[in-house]
């Protein structure tokens, strides 16, 4: 039979090591792995030069349409997903101002899974907020249609406070082991309070945001959260994880049976509150929450991977023009744009070109490990036979300076600008077909699904 694409010539990275040989894709999936110099023939034949080939990233935590139309976002940036290697995204719907009930039931779920269809390059799946009662009531229907993850949002502010939240986990443990619930560890009042102080004092530089939001809010919420957790039996997944405090309280609640996973970002692994350059320039930029700490916290970040503590990666994209940041570090809108992009680039070289990680531990946290906790696998996050042919051929060894302008974000500045990092994607193919090459994208609007789960 023969097949639509061969890639020739690849080291094959799996969360078990690194095969040297080829890969088969006919119709979009992955049918054939074989050894080097195999009698495989295709249409279309890649040679990846003994690179590296590890399976499309899956970036389970992303931002799309909180200034933007949702539909502008994804066009935009899922050319940013490409060209960095990702091939499907787990964004967090913005559904503010109408219950789900009638956002999924009724008009805005067709909106959102055709707006996403109609303008994506990469596929994608969803997250739905649970705020308030109404929400909370609708949470058993969304397994129905493939939605199975939920933030939970209800417990972080607001009146509901912690009985919103155990509230929600009793809800979470009766509806299966498909399901998962997203949790942004922070004490918000805490937090709100000492924002206040800091800012009637006239604080307005950039290390002013750490301050606001210290070490011990996130510790508390997940502490607390965990606890919640084991008494219900509610699986959970910690969204940016920023502090060192955090791989003890993660180890012990794992060492107690407690379903929990957790993620970090890569900004948390390679920026401080005392940085240099962009940040300190315009503090806004460094307006993001969780906010991020110190060199020792990012070294027990990357320690707490290494060691399997921390389960996965996100970007925590959130693609913010200069404009829409603004110029009042008390003001801008949280999140920093233009990391989707950068994720493994910044892995490849601060990560496994530095001996911090393996690229066998790469791909675990990048691609399988977010696909198995999100309900994508076997489809995404891995090169077997019968998955998707998300692939990437990496070159470890190339070196590029980073720029703003060479980025496909919608997002006009970069917090790594000027940054030379070394270990970039060369080519990215989502089932089967070239999506981005040398950081050009080749593949139309269109071309991505909406996975159901």
């Amino acid at each position: 039979m023969d097949l639509d694409l061969v890639i020739r010539n690849a080291r094959i990275v799996s969360p078990l090591g690194v095969n040297t040989g080829e890969i088969g894709v006919k119709d979009g999936k992955i049918t054939a792995l074989d050894g080097p110099g195999s009698a495989l023939a295709a249409s279309s034949i890649v040679d990846a030069g003994g690179k590296y080939v590890i399976p499309g990233i899956v970036d389970p935590h992303v931002h799309l349409g909180l200034r933007n139309p949702f539909g502008t976002d994804v066009r935009t940036e899922t050319r940013a997903a490409a060209a960095g290697g990702v091939t499907s995204i787990g964004i967090h719907l913005n559904v503010k101002g109408q219950t789900l009930k009638e956002g999924f039931e009724r008009e805005a779920f067709g909106t959102f899974k055709s707006n996403f269809e109609e303008n994506a390059i990469v596929d994608g799946f969803f997250h739905v907020p649970i705020l308030d009662e109404v929400t909370f009531e609708e949470m058993p229907v969304y397994p129905k249609i493939g939605i199975t993850s939920y933030k939970l949002t209800w417990g972080e502010v607001g009146a509901a406070g912690d009985v919103g939240l155990y509230r929600v986990m009793e809800r979470l443990s009766s509806l299966g082991d498909r399901v998962r619930g997203i949790i942004h560890a922070e004490n918000r009042e805490i937090a709100a309070f000492l924002a206040d102080r800091l800012a009637n004092e006239g604080r307005k530089d950039f290390p002013a945001w750490n301050d606001s939001r210290p070490w011990f809010c996130e510790a508390e919420f997940m502490e607390k959260s965990i606890l919640f957790a084991e008494v219900t039996k509610a699986p959970i997944y910690f969204e940016h994880v920023t502090i060192g405090r955090a791989m003890e309280i993660l180890t012990r609640a794992k060492m107690r049976g407690v379903n929990v996973k957790a993620e970090t970002c890569p900004q948390y692994l390679t920026l401080t509150s005392a940085e240099k350059g962009v940040l300190p320039s315009f503090p806004p930029y460094g307006h993001v929450n969780p906010p991020l700490r110190d060199k020792q916290s990012n070294e027990m970040l990357w320690d707490g991977i290494a060691k399997g503590i921390i389960d996965c990666i996100g970007s925590d994209h959130a693609p913010y023009t200069t404009q829409q940041k603004g110029d009042d570090l008390w003001a801008a809108p949280p999140g920093i744009g233009n990391i989707m992009e950068m994720t493994l680039p910044l892995l490849l070289s601060e990560g496994v070109n530095k001996g911090r990680i393996s690229i066998e531990k790469l791909v675990e946290i990048c691609c399988y490990a977010p696909a198995k906790i999100f309900g994508v696998y076997p489809q995404k996050g891995g090169i077997v036979v019968g998955a998707d042919a998300d692939l990437v051929i990496v070159d470890e060894n190339e070196k590029r300076k980073v720029s703003a302008k060479k980025l496909h974000s919608l997002c006009d500045w970069t917090v790594f600008e000027g940054w030379e990092l070394t270990g970039w994607p060369v080519a990215t193919f989502l089932r089967g077909q070239l999506t981005a090459k040398d950081g050009e994208i080749v593949s139309q609007p269109g071309a991505g699904k909406w996975l159901a789960r």
